[in-house]
């Protein structure tokens, strides 16, 4: 457009004209909300699954136990009187192969088609645990120490194919789709080499005791977000992750030696991971890491969340 006719041409605006409208197709939202859906239609196939499984078993969902200075996310607990069984639910995108050091690599296919992948945190490492965690509180609780507590992370999306030609047998073993939920449960429950036996009462026991221990989070969202007063989005700045995994790792020298403990004490290497994946800003954000209770969150939550927000 000229110059003369920005200046004399005929003005055609008469109210407010968006080019480009609101809409409440927001890409973050829609992306948001397929994450939802995703976990939700994962969870709901391991759900479907276990009800129709027709054994004799005690199920829970979505548990999370503070205990001490652990925490651990169940997604699902299943007790029967053989065993109890924590199952972990991936509901991830992409083919899943495993390498003979027990390495996860996803393939996953760009926009154009091409193929690429990628290293991802070992769902085995994180379940096992979880089984330690678990281990524990039903031995200190209820003098439980020899009843067998197995670990399974189940695959719950159906397009993905998990190659398992080269893992190491104590992973393939542990690592199934969900339609063989039934089928896996049902071998342990007939192992004739477990002797041991459970009273249903002691079932009850176990399943009542997860109940009580149950600690959910609740988010403030309005606070977090400021969704009462907040009038002019604001871009918080965020390290970067090397700059970050410096001073994490400075923070947990010193303070070692300075309370004579070894330095995973305080955090070890795939929990500094987990916090630098999450980049908590408050204590109930660094609750939510691996390894953080609140006992822990006490003692070193207000130092580590100054490296995050300084």
């Amino acid at each position: 457009m000229s110059l003369l006719k920005k200046l004399f041409g005929k003005r055609t605006i008469q109210s407010p004209t968006f080019i480009k409208d609101f809409s409440k197709d927001n890409h973050q939202l829609i992306t948001l909300n397929k994450l939802l859906n995703s976990v939700i239609d994962g969870e709901n196939n391991v759900y479907f699954e276990l009800k129709n499984s027709f054994l004799p078993i005690i199920c829970l969902h979505d548990i999370r136990i503070e205990y001490g200075d652990y925490v651990a996310q169940l997604d699902f607990v299943v007790i029967s009187n053989k065993f109890t069984c924590i199952l972990e639910t991936k509901k991830l995108s992409g083919n899943i192969s495993i390498d003979s050091d027990g390495n996860f690599v996803r393939t996953l296919k760009n926009r154009n088609g091409r193929e690429y992948k990628e290293g991802i945190y070992s769902p085995i490492t994180q379940n096992t645990r979880h089984v330690d965690i678990l281990k524990h509180v039903l031995s200190k609780e209820l003098k439980i120490n020899n009843m067998p507590i197995l670990s399974l992370v189940v695959m719950a999306n159906p397009k993905t194919i998990i190659k398992k030609v080269k893992c190491p047998a104590e992973i393939e073993k542990t690592l199934i789709k969900y339609d063989q939920i039934k089928v896996t449960l049902e071998k342990y429950q007939n192992d004739k080499a477990n002797q041991y036996d459970l009273a249903e009462d002691n079932m009850f026991d176990i399943a009542n005791l997860l109940v009580k221990l149950n600690t959910p989070i609740d988010m403030d969202f309005d606070a977090k977000h400021q969704l009462s007063s907040i009038e002019v989005p604001v871009q918080i700045s965020r390290k970067d992750e090397s700059q970050l995994r410096e001073e994490l790792t400075a923070y947990r020298l010193l303070t070692s030696r300075e309370e004579q403990v070894k330095a995973y004490f305080l955090y070890n290497n795939a929990e500094m991971d987990d916090m630098i994946a999450k980049y908590p800003r408050t204590e109930a954000e660094l609750l939510e890491v691996k390894g953080f209770g609140k006992v822990k969150v006490e003692k070193y939550g207000s130092a580590i969340l100054s490296i995050f927000n300084g």
